[in-house]
């Protein structure tokens, strides 16, 4: 995995929040990718899940989305990158600010498997 590739996944990854765009956060995953939103929340496996938690999380339950990417790694191995960023945004009526992180795995410039760990102000 090559540092830009990373950022360039990210910022489609935050497009694809802010717009509330279920094709444009599958294009952002391989087939058969995994999206952990928490560590406690069981993973969305493929295409079929992820698109059913992102249309009832993101484009049923929240409005104003504003995602800012900080800043993003790779480890030394450069087979995992991490991505720091915030969100503000209304969820369910309430006004949150998000900061968080990922961890993300990608191949072919897809993400393979993605963990989130986040905490709201």
């Amino acid at each position: 995995m090559k540092l830009e590739n990373l950022k360039q996944i990210m910022k489609k990854y935050g497009k694809a929040w802010e717009n509330q765009d279920t094709d444009l956060i599958l294009d952002c995953f391989e087939k058969k990718g995994i999206y952990q939103e928490s560590p406690h929340s069981k993973p969305y496996k493929g295409y079929k899940e992820i698109k059913r938690f992102w249309k009832k999380e993101v484009c049923q339950n929240s409005k104003n989305i504003k995602f800012k990417l900080k800043k993003c790694y790779l480890s030394k191995d450069k087979n995992i990158g991490f991505a720091e960023w915030e969100c503000k945004n209304k969820y369910k009526g309430r006004q949150n600010h998000m900061v968080g992180i990922m961890i993300i795995k990608m191949k072919n410039n897809k993400i393979t498997c993605l963990n989130e760990y986040w905490n709201t102000k």
